[in-house]
């Protein structure tokens, strides 16, 4: 019984893997599984469905592998072979032999071949195979194998899985790119730019130009120029939907790098980021728990936990990804690609900006491509070269629409209405030239395309946006698939389109496969990773456009449930995105809620530029909601969240740190919030006693000492204090103020309190009052016991490795005249 639940599953996970395709036959010959796909010739995408079939029924023995392992004993492993080529495929024998669906030839015997050839749970393919699949997946070539009755050598490839380097040209090969017109002198530039940059001057170059004009076309061209050269990659894709969420790029691209699969528990996932820092040279216990930590990986029992604060780690974490790139740069040169920049988030931006101050001396080439809205801070560097793409001339754009035409020349009026309605961008030659060979108002004759009849008015549509929508149009029957993929973005998983999706199984793949054979979605990975990406944001976005705004607002909602619902990593660790789908959606009261989050979780990393976007759009968002409790105890939150979040990057004084807090404060007064108001009359006196208005800040500090013992809070009761220590400190009361400092001294937890640093004022309470009741100390004729207080102080914030709690120590240190060196 046993055995025959081993053999079920394993039946089910091969269905599985192969019940999309059309045309396959698939039966047990002796202990293994022939499938066949038939299709009339080999393509590009047919040769990418059975490897992603393949690859996915390895993966799915190796999830099945877990529970049978536990729970019988048993572990299998399972051995594919493919290969592509003609086969004569019918009913063959007969009577008692006759057998129904026999294919025979060379490819099946090859393709058998191959199967026994492989180690348990790999896949091998024959190099016909291979040459379809080239680029989109990564295969260590083993040579030229003899096969048992194959007369000649097979040159043999393991596939190791996708590609690490997806982008929509990545996926798409050589499938749906036009041939590059009219940029070799942007080309011959980045060649020279790479050259210096292998010779150890590290180049940067921003390449920059409209959506639609091709710099990822010519990255793509550069690329394939220096493709022979031995050469590490690095490549960041920022997203729209993630311009506010730290290192975002970063932490993808070290995803794929890493090869991190969805079955790959935590332990698994560390010793992979382990192996690869190992292969660098770099210090594993200094380098692995900062990176572990950014890709939220517990390193707990393999490493000492990292005591520093937000402010401190996150200086530490683009270090050790600087140092990183430097390790790669030292074993060989690296192409550092950039995607997007205009949607790049400040951490990573601020990563680039510390690696171009170090680039000159590095073996490092960066090309960021950009729209020209975006303004680098990079500028008054030697080895940083701008360079603006200018739209194509019109022969260049005739050339194009030859290429993309196959060789064929189009009817003259024709040509003239595309090259006058497409000005030179080449995505809108391409697309537009594309709808026009798709509408049946040409027919083939001579080696060239004539008019069927006289050309329409309005025949070929005016515009890109219209272009794309006639190419939607046409597919009917999948326009609403490509709809609801445009709200979930630019690149979208296929879990979670049928997450959403009203189509399921079989119905929703085949949507899916008509919007690739339309060259309007690209394909990558294999599943259970399988994810779609947008040939251009402007065919999202013309689908996204294309919905009423009902239709909209429901898919959004519906989008944001399922994430919260069936998603719970995702909502976990990207706050943001849901906080846009129930924006987008109409849904106030949760897009706040995770607004707020998304800003605290920002901050909590010292990400506080970030925190105050998601925080301002979390109070645009509030102004929907009608006037009542529900709306007023969303904004104090926000509100208090926001002075805190601007006091480190604006300063304490800072006039928008006192509106936040005023607002907060009225408002918690209003509905009798307490301990809101606590927060924000906390947040005034702090920004009346660094303004100046001091006779305030001492009345604050009463008033919330008075409100804290009412709320009875240890934590609330030692800031009230601090308020008290600092305010009267400045204002000359040294008794009443080392009071104060003393009352704090004796409440201070360190395990407990240190978390009121990001809550209330950006620096530890407990140095705090040690530094201030010195001072106290030293005026009132006590120098011994000033020296001991600031001592403790500089001693508490030395171990708290929090760099503003240091200055603060070392401030009150050299007030006595003893200061000492600090290098931390």
């Amino acid at each position: 019984e046993d055995l025959r639940q081993v053999l079920r599953a394993y039946q089910e996970t091969c269905a599985d893997a192969v019940a999309r395709f059309e045309g396959h036959i698939a039966k047990y010959i002796g202990d293994g599984l022939l499938i066949y796909f038939g299709y009339p010739q080999a393509h590009e995408d047919d040769a990418r469905r059975a490897v992603s079939a393949g690859m996915g029924i390895v993966a799915g023995v190796g999830r099945l592998n877990g529970r049978l392992t536990r729970e019988h004993g048993v572990e299998l492993g399972v051995r594919v072979g493919i290969q592509t080529g003609l086969v004569v495929a019918g009913e063959m024998g007969g009577g008692e032999t006759r057998e129904p669906d026999a294919i025979v030839g060379k490819t099946p015997n090859v393709a058998a071949r191959l199967e026994r050839l492989a180690e348990p749970n790999t896949v091998l393919i024959g190099a016909a195979t291979q040459r379809l699949v080239e680029g989109l997946f990564e295969c260590d070539d083993l040579g030229q194998q003899q096969l048992k009755g194959v007369s000649e050598p097979i040159r043999v490839f393991r596939v190791r899985g996708e590609s690490a380097a997806p982008s929509r040209f990545e996926a798409s090969a050589e499938k749906g790119l036009t041939p590059l017109v009219g940029r070799e002198e942007e080309i011959g530039l980045l060649m020279k730019r790479w050259n210096q940059a292998g010779d150890g001057e590290g180049q940067a170059v921003l390449l920059s130009g409209e959506a639609g004009v091709g710099k990822s076309r010519i990255v793509r061209g550069f690329r394939e120029s220096v493709g022979g050269e031995a050469h590490n990659r690095i490549l960041y894709y920022c997203s729209p939907y993630h311009r506010n969420s730290a290192l975002y790029p970063v932490i993808k691209q070290l995803e794929r790098a890493l090869r991190f699969e969805t079955s790959d528990d935590a332990g698994r996932r560390l010793g992979k980021l382990e192996a690869v820092l190992a292969g660098l040279c770099l210090p594993e216990p200094e380098v692995a728990p900062l990176l572990a930590s950014m890709l939220s990986l517990p390193a707990e029992g393999r490493y000492p936990a990292i005591e520093a604060s937000p402010q401190l780690l996150r200086r530490k974490t683009l270090e050790a990804l600087l140092s990183v790139i430097e390790a790669m740069a030292a074993q060989k040169p690296v192409l550092m690609l950039v995607e997007d920049a205009h949607w790049i988030d400040p951490s990573t931006l601020e990563m680039l900006g510390l690696l171009i101050e170090r680039l000159r001396s590095a073996r490092v080439f960066l090309l960021v491509n950009c729209r020209p809205e975006f303004e680098p801070p990079w500028g008054g560097h030697a080895h940083v070269t701008a360079l603006r793409l200018n739209r194509l001339s019109r022969k260049e754009s005739a050339e194009m629409i030859a290429g993309v035409a196959g060789g064929k020349t189009l009817p003259e009026e024709v040509l003239e209405q595309i090259l006058a309605r497409t000005d030179g961008v080449p995505l809108f030659v391409e697309e537009l030239t594309k709808t026009v060979l798709e509408s049946g108002l040409l027919a083939e004759e001579g080696g060239d395309y004539v008019l069927n009849g006289p050309l329409p008015p309005l025949a070929i549509p005016a515009s890109l946006q219209d272009s794309l929508m006639a190419r939607l149009d046409r597919l009917a029957a999948v326009k609403e698939v490509a709809q609801l993929a445009a709200v979930l973005g630019r690149t979208f998983s296929y879990e979670l389109l049928a997450g959403v999706s009203p189509l399921a199984g079989q119905e929703l793949e085949d949507a899916l496969a008509r919007l690739e054979d339309a060259e309007l979605v690209y394909r990558r990975g294999v599943a259970p990773e399988l994810t779609y990406e947008f040939k251009h944001a402007l065919v999202r976005d013309a689908a996204y456009q294309s919905l009423l705004k009902s239709s909209r607002q429901r898919h959004h909602a519906r989008i944001a449930r399922v994430l919260e619902e069936k998603f719970p990593t995702t909502a976990e660790g990207e706050p943001e995105l849901l906080a846009h789908h129930y924006t987008e959606g109409g849904l106030a009261e949760p897009a706040i809620d995770y607004w707020q989050k998304a800003g605290r979780r920002a901050m909590q990393r010292s990400a506080n530029v970030e925190a105050e976007c998601h925080l301002m759009k979390g109070l645009a968002v509030l102004e929907s909601m009608p006037q009542g409790p529900e709306r007023q105890r969303r904004e104090i939150a926000l509100q208090n969240t926001l002075g805190v979040c601007l006091m480190p990057t604006r300063g304490f004084g800072n006039p928008d740190v006192a509106e936040a807090f005023s607002r907060a404060a009225s408002i918690s007064e209003e509905e009798g919030d307490a301990r809101g108001l606590f927060v924000a009359l906390r947040g005034q006196g702090q920004y009346q006693m660094i303004s100046g208005d001091l006779g305030t800040a001492r009345e604050q500090a009463s008033r919330i000492l008075n409100l804290a013992e009412d709320l009875d809070d240890p934590g609330i009761l030692i800031e009230a204090h601090h308020l008290g220590w600092s305010a009267l400190t400045f204002t000359g009361d040294f008794g009443a103020a080392r009071k104060h400092a003393a009352t704090g001294i004796a409440l201070y937890d360190r395990e407990r309190d240190h978390r009121l640093t990001y809550i209330y004022s950006g620096h530890d309470p407990g140095v705090c009052c040690r530094s201030f009741g010195s001072l106290a100390l030293w005026q009132l004729g006590y120098p011994d016991q000033a020296l001991a207080a600031c001592r403790d102080g500089e001693a508490l914030a030395r171990e708290l490795s929090h760099p503003f709690s240091v200055t603060i120590a070392l401030w009150a240190v050299n007030r006595r005249g003893i200061l000492t060196p600090y290098r931390g």
